[in-house]
């Protein structure tokens, strides 16, 4: 049972619980597909029920705390980027045969990183929790007609210039594909960002490293991609290009490396193995300036809520000093909203180790 003020607000009124719906519907269904589930009308006009668009319902989510030790960006862009991926798969369930997401809502179920701007609709500036987010993006292949409806951003794309494939039950750009057609919203840098994001390599465990190539994509496909045709935004792709490095394995990491280049320090090796004198593996590091000694750790909230996590930095960092390294320990502070504080660290650091400009 669930409790509801009275109109007047002088007492409560005792309502039933919505009645639980089929576990095979999932979080986005059709009403037609509920319908003959033998869900009832009356049970899809339930407060728990939201209808994105005609003809479809998504459960509504509950509304989850802010856990306070994030960057209130972060937490806004998870729930933008969940908001979303809910959003697309509704749609999903009454798209036209051969629609297909792409762009900004590719992007997002492929686990991309995003600006902010590029999650919220068009429009809205408001700040958390008000922030809604943008529509899905949403095409199909020509001479197919763009799909309509008020609800999405639709668009007829190139079938030459195309690549399409199933991520998680729902058709969509592959990653290649999916980069470049983000050109038209993202700066150069953002599509550094993404970029890195695709081509990273993640590895299996601890010191065992991922396949060449086991990334969504490699920096060849990328290029590949935009090589087939006119490209909107294709400046910036070309820029963007050359930038892109396989170990970057977050987004400050990014930043970090391109703020450390720009102000003319040397380029660090990105996920560098670690060794004692005697060959035994300590650990991997973020950066490394192998040259002159020095490592640069960037530590997010994790590191400090898991003890245990906490417990293995400090074990891994005094065997680095052990080991003839200086490590310079970075925190979300220090890259937020630029990477200067970082890279006054990271200079000193090398001025300290002999490196000269």
């Amino acid at each position: 049972m669930t409790r509801r003020r009275t109109a007047r607000g002088t007492g409560w009124i005792i309502t039933p619980r919505p009645r639980p719906l089929p576990d095979d519907l999932g979080d986005a269904f059709s009403t037609r597909a509920a319908l003959n589930a033998g869900v009832s009308e009356r049970r899809l006009r339930a407060r728990d029920l939201e209808a994105p668009f005609h003809g479809v319902r998504t459960r509504r989510a509950e509304a989850s705390l802010d856990p306070g030790d994030e960057h209130p960006a972060a937490v806004e862009a998870v729930r933008l980027t969940s908001a979303l991926e809910v959003r697309a798969r509704a749609f999903a369930t009454v798209a036209p045969p051969g629609s297909f997401s792409f762009g900004v809502t590719a992007a997002a179920l492929w686990g991309l990183p995003l600006p902010l701007r590029v999650l919220r609709r068009a429009g809205d500036t408001s700040s958390p929790p008000a922030a809604r987010p943008r529509k899905p993006d949403v095409a199909v292949l020509r001479p197919h007609r763009a799909v309509r409806s008020a609800g999405v951003r639709a668009r007829q794309l190139d079938p030459r210039l195309i690549g399409i494939v199933e991520r998680s039950g729902l058709r969509v750009t592959d990653p290649a594909t999916t980069w470049i057609y983000l050109a038209p919203e993202l700066t150069v840098d953002e599509l550094i960002v993404v970029g890195d994001a695709i081509v990273h390599e993640p590895r299996i465990r601890g010191m065992i490293r991922g396949a060449t190539g086991s990334g969504l994509a490699t920096i060849e496909d990328l290029a590949c991609a935009l090589a087939l045709g006119r490209r909107q935004g294709a400046a910036k792709l070309r820029a963007a290009l050359p930038h892109l490095r396989v170990g970057a394995a977050s987004p400050p990491e990014t930043r970090l490396r391109l703020a450390c280049v720009r102000a003319g320090l040397p380029e660090p090796h990105l996920d560098y193995d670690v060794f004692d004198a005697r060959g035994h593996p300590i650990g991997f590091t973020e950066l490394a300036f192998v040259e002159y000694r020095v490592l640069v750790e960037y530590e997010g909230d994790h590191h400090r809520r898991d003890r245990r996590q906490w417990n293995r930095d400090i074990e891994k960092h005094a065997a680095c000093v052990a080991a003839g390294w200086e490590v310079v320990r970075l925190t979300a502070d220090h890259v937020r909203p630029n990477c200067g504080p970082a890279v006054r660290r990271i200079r000193d650091a090398l001025w300290r180790a002999g490196w000269r400009p």
